[in-house]
């Protein structure tokens, strides 16, 4: 039983992080579970999780895994090639597991995330898109908020400076989340912290805004 709940529980944690190293300029090598994001508009899941050796197999767990990623992507709602997923990596190793789930969007990640809960999981995003400044700016995503503006010397801008940058990205988040990005980071939202390399950290109960190259 401690077996299966484990593996589950790994499984219904898929929360954030990613080891897709040679995706855009950014390295995604986890420690932690955090989610990466693409200006494709594609997510990858990391859970990062203690475990203890007796009760674990790697190919045991990644067959479970593949099962459940199996089962959702026949059942996924609207147009089944942009809402699939599948592993990326599984591992476990020196006590530590790690899994990492490739979605094809953010919405397939929301829908998976739906579908397979963790509420005890630090990462509790409730909606998540990606998309162009542009279509952000339709979206009001940026119109009458500002922003800190990341360089040497950090200072706040309004948003009308970033509505003119269209070959810019923006991620809209909702709730509290560790994430990466696969360009680097120009911009903030009020209540967004810097935590490494393209890499913040989202406030609870808020819509967050970040917008990256």
């Amino acid at each position: 039983m401690q077996h299966k709940k484990l593996i589950l529980g790994v499984a219904a944690a898929v929360s954030i992080l990613t080891a897709c190293s040679g995706q855009g300029v950014s390295a995604f090598a986890p420690t932690e579970s955090s989610l990466y994001i693409t200006s494709e508009g594609k997510v990858t899941s990391a859970t990062v999780e203690t475990y203890e050796a007796d009760y674990y197999s790697a190919d045991e767990m990644k067959a479970f895994i593949e099962e459940i990623l199996a089962d959702f992507n026949a059942s996924a709602s609207g147009d089944s090639s942009a809402k699939s997923a599948s592993v990326k990596e599984c591992t476990l190793t020196g006590g530590t597991a790690k899994l990492l789930i490739d979605f094809s969007s953010a919405d397939a990640y929301l829908e998976f995330m739906d579908q397979y809960p963790d509420e005890e999981s630090a990462i509790q995003v409730t909606d998540l898109d990606i998309t162009t400044v542009t279509d952000g700016v339709t979206k009001g995503y940026l119109v009458g908020k500002s922003f800190t503006k990341l360089a040497k010397e950090q200072t706040t801008v309004a948003a009308d400076e970033i509505m003119k940058q269209s070959k810019l990205y923006v991620a809209a988040i909702e709730g509290a989340a560790l994430i990466q990005t696969d360009g680097s980071i120009q911009y903030i939202s009020e209540g967004v912290s810097v935590v490494g390399t393209n890499m913040i950290q989202t406030p609870e109960d808020e819509v967050s805004y970040v917008v990256f190259k």
